[in-house]
């Protein structure tokens, strides 16, 4: 056998972290301090809620570590669903862990919001998931860390930001239009119309950018990356400028609408619907 030469401090670390591998426990640095949880121990429950928003008002989430789900919905109030999941070194532990996290709402006749805050300094880890229904003339605003947003035939204003997760669905009739993400992708499809004074922006810093729109639609288009190449398909696209293979700026049919696609890391497309 060979000889190793290692100081006692050394393996015994070494023994130490082999140790924590073998028994599948999770290491998390962060706050200026680490925890170790070997989760043995889970808790789940489900929080619901239904608003009464005005037309033309708007619903907020605000979440981290989980997704949200927005979807149309027949009606006039709002639905909102959370499903949160907890795990911990016991189910005691867990159980305790849930019933600290807290859903802040604030609630009022033309808006209404809700963030997920979660105690700091336990151990454990926790996932909450969103799914808000919508009525038509309703604006949405969501924001999450840890996390995706989906969106199923929303319309009106719809903003959606995520960080270490993408944004991704199909929209309805719209007017504004605000997605970006950190790092993951945003590739939405405008299934109805954008109004001609309206707006639509889509960013990324480390994923691709992708946007369908009907084929009739009126727009001034400026898409841009860093690190990639932006494609226009299937759409009359008239060029403005010096067209290269990092940025496209034109007009369809006519112009009209603002639609600003860009990312750094990714590339960009834009087609037909």
């Amino acid at each position: 056998m060979a000889k190793t030469n290692m100081r006692p401090g050394v393996w015994a670390a070494v023994v130490f972290a082999g140790a924590i591998g073998a028994a599948g426990c999770e290491v998390r640095a962060g706050e200026g301090d680490f925890s170790f949880g070997f989760w043995q121990g889970t808790a789940q429950d489900t929080w619901e809620r239904t608003y009464t928003v005005a037309p033309g008002g708007r619903v907020e989430v605000l979440n981290v570590n989980g997704e949200i789900r927005a979807e149309a919905a027949p009606g006039t109030t709002v639905n909102v669903r959370a499903e949160r999941r907890v795990s911990a070194g016991s189910d005691e532990a867990a159980q305790d862990l849930l019933r600290r996290i807290e859903m802040r709402e604030e609630v009022g006749p033309e808006r209404v919001r809700i963030e997920t805050k979660a105690p700091r300094g336990r151990w454990g880890g926790h996932k909450v998931t969103y799914t808000v229904q919508v009525p038509a003339g309703v604006h949405v605003d969501l924001r999450t860390v840890n996390g995706g947003v989906r969106l199923d035939n929303v319309g009106g204003e719809v903003r959606a930001t995520a960080t270490n997760g993408g944004v991704h669905g199909r929209l309805a009739d719209v007017s504004l239009v605000d997605a970006r993400t950190t790092n993951g992708g945003v590739e939405l499809e405008v299934a109805g119309t954008v109004a001609r004074d309206g707006r639509v922006s889509l960013a990324s810093v480390n994923g691709g950018v992708r946007l369908a729109v009907r084929e009739g639609t009126q727009a001034d288009l400026t898409a841009r990356c860093t690190n990639g190449r932006v494609t226009v398909s299937d759409l009359a696209l008239d060029v403005e400028g010096e067209q290269t293979r990092r940025r496209v700026a034109g007009r369809l049919n006519g112009g009209g609408a603002r639609i600003d696609l860009q990312t750094t890391n990714g590339g960009v497309t834009l087609r037909r619907s």
